[in-house]
């Protein structure tokens, strides 16, 4: 089954000194690294890389108040974190938690005959969640990866994996998926 490599919202508006809605400070530089890590791996096998982020338009008006005005599109906090590796991948937004609001995905995942998703990204008790169920729903084998995602705080992070967990999905470490991958040659 051809994999792709999904990481959503490294954005300076979560991950910057100056974010708006900062996911908790000690889980920044963890979730960074694993997704590097990934990101090198997925490019030495030719795995496409999706890159999604938020870019919320000013006129949700109540929506932006709740989230603090994050990621308003053509803003710096919209931008891609500058630590995270940036490669030649493929790269979409959405105005929603769930990446599949955006059909442009799904477009280029039945193109590319992509059904195994690897998700990487934050927040978990959010978009990383809302984006997993998008997926089943529309019959993708889902991965999350324990170590390459992030939430507000330790124990919203530890409830939303707890709850994932209940999910017809697999959560494993980037060691695991870097393990399993070779065995399957693929990643």
């Amino acid at each position: 089954m051809k994999q792709a490599l999904m990481i959503l919202d490294i954005q300076n508006d979560y991950f910057s000194d100056q974010a708006r809605m900062p996911i908790a400070k000690h889980q920044i530089e963890s979730t960074i690294n694993g997704i590097n890590d990934l990101i090198k791996r997925a490019e030495k096998s030719n795995v496409p890389i999706l890159y999604i982020r938020n870019e919320f338009e000013r006129t949700q008006l109540l929506s932006n108040l709740l989230r603090k005005f994050t990621a308003l599109k053509g803003s710096k906090g919209a931008e891609l974190d500058e630590r995270l590796l940036i490669t030649k991948g493929a790269y979409f937004s959405k105005k929603k938690a769930d990446a599949f609001s955006n059909p442009s995905l799904i477009k280029y995942l039945n193109k590319n005959g992509i059904k195994d998703l690897i998700l990487t990204g934050v927040f978990i008790e959010g978009c990383v969640t809302s984006t997993v169920e998008g997926a089943l729903a529309r019959n993708f084998a889902v991965t999350v990866v324990e170590d390459a995602v992030a939430g507000a705080t330790d124990q919203s992070r530890e409830v939303a994996l707890t709850k994932l967990a209940t999910q017809d999905i697999f959560i494993l470490s980037s060691e695991q998926i870097l393990e399993s991958e070779n065995d399957k040659g693929e990643f």
